[in-house]
């Protein structure tokens, strides 16, 4: 664990500037997945530790932090835009998305546009619930009709257009530029409503005929990243957008929801950011000067704003160990359960090594040693073929090369 702990160090922030005449760069940053709880709403108590633990690695303890954190860091850097491509909330609890939104208008009277779109936690979800000491309740959620109005200021009030249908809207950066969030959630989950595909047409070939260039935002994917994970990630008419997409030339396609550090290069890159709540609390940094798009990963420096807020809390203090640790840990454990009470209950521990070692490095973009992996695939192989050995080879034969950095030229 001590090698993997010394892979992640404080990050060097480069303070960003807000763009005066159009032949400079202009900045824009994305987070995605934030899964904010409400401080109002859990006492971070033995029930909600338990779900955190059952995260999957995201760090439920600290959203509030990290969201702190993440908008202090946008106040220094300054990006023109800021980009949101849902999951916004942990599951769409209507408190958490009123406190998330109080923390947006700071941003907002600093003069950074704040674009929101809502993910599949967001709206209509019947897990809201409230934590306290070792019980849980239902709270009110957020119907799709509220997320709009709530989120009405972020981006829509701003936008060039708005699909009447599905809450899509498109945003002018600058005369060449444009963002066009793709609402796939508040309508219907995971899919772009049939009668939506005239408003997209219309907006991108708009677009073409006044020599602006598109990047678009979706919460779900795309592409397919991962052969195992397609149904439920994917946009379920996906195809039928991204032909849409090359017809017109679209610079590249954003997304989450993957909950990992990816990107697929190619005539339509889509680059997936891994989420705020989970180690490295990344974003991502992009830079458009007219001519070529370049994109950067990253990472919310929680450390230094515990130390400017005076916490005396260690795992804040050392958030970037704290937040591996996490994890791994949550990784670890979910193999040990798997065969806890069964005849393979000796080897848990060394087949929970593999799956965590992996897994920290997938999810995060990190490099991988195939030659490690490969070994520890023969293994799981032996012990017990099936769906986490498939998993495993599904990483091997990742072909994907750089997960963090990408430049686009935008000349055909």
């Amino acid at each position: 664990m001590l090698a993997i702990c010394l892979l992640y160090g404080f990050c060097s922030r480069t303070a960003g500037t807000v763009f005066a005449e159009e032949e400079e760069s202009v900045k824009i940053a994305l987070a995605t997945d934030l899964h904010y709880i409400s401080r109002e709403l859990t006492d971070n108590g033995a029930e909600f530790q338990y779900v955190a633990d059952r995260s999957n690695g995201k760090l439920m303890l600290y959203t509030e932090e990290i969201l702190d954190a993440f908008v202090a860091q946008m106040l220094e850097e300054e990006p023109a835009v800021l980009i949101l491509s849902g999951d916004l909330t942990y599951n769409g609890e209507y408190e958490s998305h009123v406190a998330l939104t109080e923390k947006l208008r700071i941003l907002q009277k600093a003069g950074i546009q704040v674009l929101a779109l809502s993910g599949n936690h967001d709206v209509n979800n019947p897990y809201a619930f409230s934590f306290h000491e070792d019980k849980y309740e239902k709270v009110k959620n957020t119907t799709s009709k509220e997320f709009a109005e709530l989120y009405r200021e972020f981006g829509p009030t701003q936008a060039i257009s708005v699909d009447d249908v599905s809450g899509s809207y498109v945003y002018s950066v600058r005369d060449d530029l444009r963002i066009l969030m793709l609402d796939t959630n508040s309508v219907t989950e995971n899919s772009l409503p049939a009668k939506s595909f005239s408003w997209l047409e219309e907006q991108l070939k708009n677009a073409e005929e006044n020599a602006a260039k598109v990047i678009t935002v979706s919460h779900q994917i795309l592409k397919i990243h991962n052969p195992l994970f397609v149904r439920g990630y994917r946009i379920t008419n996906a195809s039928t957008i991204e032909s849409l997409y090359r017809k017109y030339g679209v610079l590249c396609q954003l997304s989450g929801h993957m909950h990992i550090q990816h990107i697929i290069d190619g005539k339509l890159p889509e680059i997936l950011t891994s989420p705020l709540s989970m180690t490295p609390v990344r974003y991502g940094w992009l830079e458009w000067n007219g001519e070529t798009l370049r994109y950067d990963a990253r990472e919310t420096d929680v450390e230094a704003y515990a130390a400017s807020i005076e916490s005396t809390d260690e795992n804040l203090l050392c958030f970037s160990e704290y937040a591996v640790n996490q994890l791994f840990q949550n990784q670890y454990d979910q193999i040990l359960r798997r065969y806890q009470g069964t005849e393979l209950e000796s080897s848990a521990g060394e087949l929970a090594s593999i799956f965590a070692e992996t897994n920290l490095a997938y999810y995060t973009g990190m490099p991988i040693d195939r030659t490690v992996l490969t070994e520890g695939l023969e293994r799981w192989r032996a012990l017990d073929p099936g769906i986490h050995s498939g998993y495993l080879e599904s990483i091997i034969e990742d072909t994907s090369p750089n997960a963090l950095h990408l430049v686009i030229n935008a000349a055909p």
